[in-house]
């Protein structure tokens, strides 16, 4: 596809490159296709600068900070928190809007996609784009309505179906929020997942060994709320394991503090501090299992039901055996089962996943067969040059610009 003849598009977002964050990861791997006159990008939020904590290098595009939106402070009255958190929501959606607007107008944009993070981006963004008359285009990285809790989330409801509606077009990351959206909403949705350059496992296979002797299971990224109860049920089952040569591996910018303070520490869990992306393909190439959590109890159980990690498809890459502990009704769950690509462990039952990693341990065959799958499905769903040429074309698209591809 020629990627000459774009009209600009913004992307708006609280995260961007070189942020480490998974939504920014996804935004870089999108966009870094594009020339940099083709789209700007508009940030909501605070982004991480380039050094230890940076997940990629920034984009090569025009970059625009929004201002911070001064808003009323809290209140613990319960009678007048709704009050105040209803002016403030007006007051920042507006103040939004007319920022993008501006922004928008200046730049000659085309279409806006605006993605899910911050409150105030996709409501805003829908109104500057009526107002300008171009393309809306909403970028669904997790259910917008129930990302918010309280009295925000009633606000979120009740506008997510004009938002929803009034989109050009609607990106969500996966099957199970497509389908989603079609039944809460009557909107059809298009599934860009969340892609991967797929690496090339003989270089990898001959690059040096980092982990020791032993089995070692592995998780890279952030751990939070999202996770917390589906780690600690991982460590209660390498205790019931028995086997002390088992080793749970995490890579993460959280501290072995944070960690303990929710139960998942112990002598069989080596924490390792923070690594840039292009050291992840090999460690995860290195274990022997790969630990795919989703929390079972959390603040935002819809959100994490309909959950696309950004690192799925990663894991799937590198063609090791993926364990998932989540929800039976979760996109995670259902996708690793859908394909057999992956072992799946649907219960909050230590002893259950105590099981599936005695089990995997003891198959070499099953793990082969694992690995053979989850590199199959990569190459079908993750492939970077193959969901990046899906989202050029909608950008072609809602931008007027069909001709060009």
């Amino acid at each position: 596809m020629a990627l000459g003849a774009y009209e600009k598009t913004g992307i708006i977002s609280h995260v961007l490159p070189p942020a480490p964050s998974g939504q920014a990861m996804v935004l870089f791997r999108l966009l870094r296709g594009l020339a940099r006159d083709r789209y700007c990008l508009i940030s909501s939020g605070r982004n991480a600068g380039q050094g230890e904590s940076a997940a990629t290098a920034p984009l090569d595009a025009d970059l625009f900070q929004l201002p911070k939106i001064r808003q009323l402070p809290p209140v613990s009255w319960p009678i007048l928190s709704p009050l105040f958190i209803g002016i403030n929501t007006l007051w920042g959606v507006f103040r939004r809007w007319r920022q993008i607007e501006a922004l928008a107008r200046r730049e000659r944009c085309r279409a806006l996609v605006a993605c899910t993070g911050d409150f105030y981006d996709l409501p805003a963004t829908f109104i500057a784009c009526r107002r300008l008359g171009i393309a809306f285009v909403p970028y669904i990285f997790d259910d917008y309505a129930y990302q918010w809790l309280g009295f925000r989330r009633r606000i979120a409801k009740l506008v997510e179906p004009v938002l929803l509606r009034g989109g050009a077009t609607v990106i969500v990351p996966n099957e199970y929020l497509q389908r989603e959206y079609r039944e809460r909403h009557g909107v059809d949705c298009l599934v860009i997942h969340n892609p991967c350059p797929l690496p090339d496992l003989a270089r990898l296979d001959r690059e040096a060994r980092i982990f020791p002797d032993g089995v070692n299971i592995v998780y890279t990224g952030a751990i939070y709320h999202a996770h917390y109860d589906a780690f600690a049920n991982l460590v209660a089952a390498l205790v019931l394991l028995g086997r002390q040569e088992v080793r749970l591996h995490l890579f993460t910018a959280q501290s072995e503090r944070e960690l303990a303070e929710q139960g998942i520490s112990g002598p069989q869990v080596v924490r390792h501090p923070h690594v840039p992306q292009s050291e992840v393909d090999g460690i995860l190439r290195q274990a022997d299992i790969l630990f795919l959590p989703l929390a079972f109890s959390s603040p935002i159980p819809e959100v994490i039901r309909t959950s696309a990690p950004g690192k799925t498809g990663e894991y799937l890459a590198v063609g090791r055996p993926v364990l998932v502990h989540a929800l039976p009704d979760s996109f995670l769950s259902w996708y690793f089962r859908e394909h057999g690509c992956g072992m799946v462990v649907d219960q909050p039952d230590p002893q259950a996943l105590s099981a599936a990693v005695e089990t995997l341990l003891s198959d070499r065959g099953l793990q082969a067969e694992f690995g053979r799958r989850a590199r199959e499905r990569a190459g079908a769903d993750f492939d970077l040059a193959v969901v990046s040429s899906e989202f050029y074309h909608l950008l072609d698209r809602v931008a007027g610009c069909e001709s060009a591809s």
